[in-house]
């Protein structure tokens, strides 16, 4: 099991400046102020809105980067990744120095399992604007995620130091959670995870990554209801129910560990895990048919696991 890795989203809140006029007319105010309402109705909540008039500003002047920005973090913030990806392209293609779009194309790449481009994007980011602590970290998630922990602990690091604690609460404390879990200070990974939950309770990772902590002190009963939490607010994250069925079959509750690892294959059917642990659930229940179905997957998946082939034996 793994920690889920912080990723920071940036929507634009500063306005603006056209600095080129289009011909006989210049339609720069008029973007601007189809910007402006687009803007307060994201402000005020009210998303539909705001993707009509973001969308209004774009056919005004398709160079309206920030507004295929906010596009993107909008279609994001809903848990729709590839819309959210195609909008940030048309930002940095808009604007090929935009930092925050190439941080947020890279964040939503991360979201989408893609760590090696977004390792990638980040990393252009990261050269265009060095001291930008949003992309330094999100560039470090990447690079953890794309299991290069070395480089991820050097640039959360880094990201410290350019004020990565500045953020809002729970983002910063998600990432000095993970940094201290890194560096072995559990209890300092603890209290500051806590920390982001009492910051912000609808934050699914920081409920994730405390949970996993506590699946390795074997507090199991607390463990469940912060992963169960994770899933209520993340339901779309494979990795969340794998874990959460984890912890059922550490408590013996094979129903409700099979009922959250056929989740987790649903969402993702290359889960080696979630097969694997689906057919310790099915197989606890005396489904053999089920169980031997399950790890046949897992062991088509992954060839080489020792766990995997010795289940299958003993059903044969």
């Amino acid at each position: 099991m793994r920690a889920l890795p912080l990723i920071i989203l940036m929507v634009l809140i500063l306005l603006p400046v056209r600095v080129q006029a289009q011909g006989l007319f210049d339609f720069g105010g008029e973007a601007l102020s189809q910007y402006n309402r687009g803007k307060a109705a994201q402000d005020a909540g009210n998303l539909k809105e705001a993707v009509r008039w973001y969308k209004k500003a774009i056919a005004t002047d398709e160079s309206y980067f920030t507004a295929y920005n906010n596009l993107g973090y909008i279609y994001g913030s809903k848990g729709y990744h590839a819309q959210a990806i195609e909008w940030y392209k048309k930002a940095v293609k808009a604007n090929p120095r935009f930092v925050e779009g190439y941080s947020n194309l890279g964040a939503s790449y991360l979201e989408s399992g893609k760590s090696e481009m977004a390792v990638r994007v980040l990393e252009q980011a990261v050269k265009l604007n060095p001291k930008s602590a949003i992309a330094v970290t999100n560039l470090a998630s990447a690079l953890q995620e794309s299991g290069d922990h070395e480089r991820a602990l050097r640039m959360m690091a880094k990201g410290r130091e350019l004020g990565v604690p500045s953020i809002k609460g729970d983002a910063a404390d998600v990432n000095r959670g993970w940094l201290l879990e890194k560096q072995g200070d559990i209890e300092g990974a603890i209290s500051a995870y806590r920390s982001a939950i009492k910051s912000n309770a609808s934050n699914p990772k920081a409920y994730m990554n405390l949970g996993l902590l506590l699946v390795r002190r074997e507090q199991l009963n607390e463990a469940q209801s912060l992963l169960e939490k994770a899933t209520r607010l993340d339901d779309a994250n494979a990795m969340g129910h794998v874990n959460l069925g984890y912890v059922y079959l550490q408590k013996e509750r094979w129903a409700e560990a099979e009922k959250a690892c056929r989740k987790a294959v649903q969402l993702d059917p290359k889960s080696v895990l979630g097969w694997s642990n689906l057919g310790l659930a099915c197989a606890n229940q005396g489904n053999r048919g089920a169980a031997r179905a399950a790890w046949e997957k897992a062991a088509a998946l992954d060839p080489g696991d020792e766990n995997i082939r010795r289940n299958l034996e003993r059903l044969r």
